[in-house]
């Protein structure tokens, strides 16, 4: 089980499901990580990408989050998704899309462009070397580019697994450790002029 930490639904407990790939961002790390977001959740658009669970939207909705897009390709993954939404009885503000989250960059010209971006891939796609792990920060990257200006994406990876050259497409990541994870964080500026975009890998 899985438990809301802060906001309209703390303490709320969420079903985890029975998936091998996925693994839920542990309670700390969350915490920190929305104490860093403060109130840019509020009132914001978030995509849930490899959204799992849906922990990490449903918590943003907890604390104050408009709208939530979550993308999750597994259907026992999806449907407890739903499930939990309606738990917590916010399923009119989350939209569950049952598909590969490679197919969201091209479908990201029709959604509207959100504020915060939860990327969260099973660990297997950051194997060091591997095919997976090339097109899966290039998504990330490409994901980073629809983002609304001041707004934040987020990265959950094994602990220190990317590298300087990766981490020098998104100019000013920021990297914090929970045990075995890292988080990373960019915060794309309010004018894209006075810094540089991500740059695709």
């Amino acid at each position: 089980m899985l438990r809301i930490t802060a906001g309209d639904f703390r303490g709320r407990r969420l079903k985890v499901p029975k998936v091998e790939a996925t693994r839920p961002l542990v309670e700390r790390a969350r915490e920190g990580m929305f104490n860093h977001l403060g109130d840019l959740v509020v009132d914001a658009l978030v995509w849930d990408v490899y959204a799992g669970s849906g922990i990490l939207g449903l918590e943003a909705l907890s604390r104050g989050a408009a709208q939530v897009l979550a993308i999750e390709r597994h259907p026992l993954a999806a449907a407890q998704l739903e499930e939990n939404a309606q738990l917590l009885g916010c399923s009119a503000h989350l939209q569950c899309l049952r598909m590969d989250a490679y197919r969201l960059a091209a479908l990201a010209d029709r959604q509207p462009a959100p504020d915060l971006i939860f990327f969260d891939p099973p660990y297997d796609n950051f194997r060091i070397g591997g095919e997976g792990r090339i097109k899966v920060w290039g998504l990330f990257l490409s994901l980073t580019q629809r983002l609304k200006p001041g707004g934040c994406a987020i990265v959950h990876t094994p602990c220190g697994i990317l590298s300087e050259e990766e981490l020098g497409h998104l100019p000013g990541v920021a990297r914090r450790d929970y045990s075995q994870t890292s988080l990373y964080w960019w915060h794309k500026p309010e004018d894209p002029a006075t810094s540089a975009e991500p740059s695709k890998s």
